[in-house]
This record gives structure tokens, sequence and C-alpha cells, in this order.
């Protein structure tokens, strides 16, 4: 698989945390926001609700209508370590509101617990309404988590790898998908659907 196929895979199929997407059901639409190739607009899209899974607290979401080439992420399927630095990349509304003024966010910090437990933490704050943004290693600019919320000293993301389990599950479990990178993974759901 190319890089560039599993990029434009990235780009329309968007994980988010299940919360944003649980008052729609699945084919519903939301919003949902790209930057574009140069990195500086972000753009509105309508998403379709696809699948979601309350249990990982994620949702898989198709845009539509994405004509324009726009930034995309890439993931990290080794297993993360406590202490490596990590920050989220989010677009919020200015007040906290449901407005569509989008402002842009980085809030860095270091990832504060190991690979085992069910979720991601770290040391980084953030604003209301940054769930669903990616969690990237900046050195490598790979994402190692979706945002899904926070508490006063630390924010909270699905990790990849259960992203990769929510995949694999849906592709039917088959044991040998285990050695598929998530990149590939996600390229085999979308041609599925």
């Amino acid at each position: 698989m190319s890089d560039v196929m599993d990029e434009g895979l990235w780009c329309e199929r968007v994980f988010r945390d299940h919360q944003l997407s649980v008052m729609l059901p699945v084919g519903g639409t939301m919003a949902v926001y790209f930057f574009n190739s140069d990195g500086l607009i972000p753009r509105r899209y309508n998403a379709r609700i696809i699948r979601t899974d309350e249990g990982r607290d994620l949702a898989w979401l198709r845009a539509q209508d994405v004509y324009e080439p726009v930034t995309c992420l890439r993931f990290f399927d080794p297993p993360y370590a406590s202490g490596w630095n990590v920050v989220a990349l989010a677009y919020t509304t200015l007040d906290g509101s449901s407005a569509t003024i989008l402002e842009p966010g980085t809030y860095s910090g270091q990832i504060t617990n190991e690979p085992d437990e069910v979720s991601l933490t770290c040391s980084c704050t953030s604003k209301q309404g940054a769930s669903g943004s990616p969690l990237i290693l900046p050195r490598i600019d790979r994402v190692v988590g979706v945002l899904a919320g926070a508490s006063h000293a630390s924010v909270y993301a699905v990790p990849v790898t259960h992203i990769r389990e929510f995949l694999i599950e849906w592709l039917g479990g088959d044991e040998d998908l285990n050695e598929v990178r998530t990149a590939g993974l996600v390229m085999l759901v979308a041609k599925g659907q």
C-alpha cells in the first residue's frame, strides 16, 4: 500500500470519540473540520457516522465531498511509553459554545501512563470542544491517540491500540489482521464500505 493511498484514506475517514456522535444515529451527519494543504485554513465538511463503539469510545466518520488536498496524519503502531512528549492538535470554538468560529490550539505535555492501561493519559491541558482531536508524537508527526476527555490536570485519549482493535473486530476478527498496520486496516475497512 502506498503512503499516498494511506494518507488519502485518513483524510476522508475520521476517528472521533464516541461521546460526540452518541446523540446521532449511525447514518447521521455532523460537521468536521480539515486543514487545507497549506495547514492554515480549516474547512468545514459534513461527515456521516458509519460505526460507533461505546466501549472503546470511538466513532468512525466519513467526510463527504472532500475535493481539495488536506493535511493528513499517520498512525503510530508500536506501544508508546510513559514520559514521551505529545501534542494535542485541536480546533475549538472561541467560547466553548457550539458556534462555528474556530480557534487553533496546540497543547503540549507528556504521556503519564504505560500502554497496558485502558486509556492514554498525558499532562497537557486542553480546551472544551477538543475531543476527537489527534494526539501526536511531535518528533515523528504520528497519531498515538484520539482525545476523549480531560480532568483538571490530565487529558485522556483513546490509544491507537483501541483503534486497531475496533478495526480488526469490524473486519471479522481474523488473527492474520494483527500483522497489518493501522493504515492498512483503515484501507481494508474503507474498501468494504
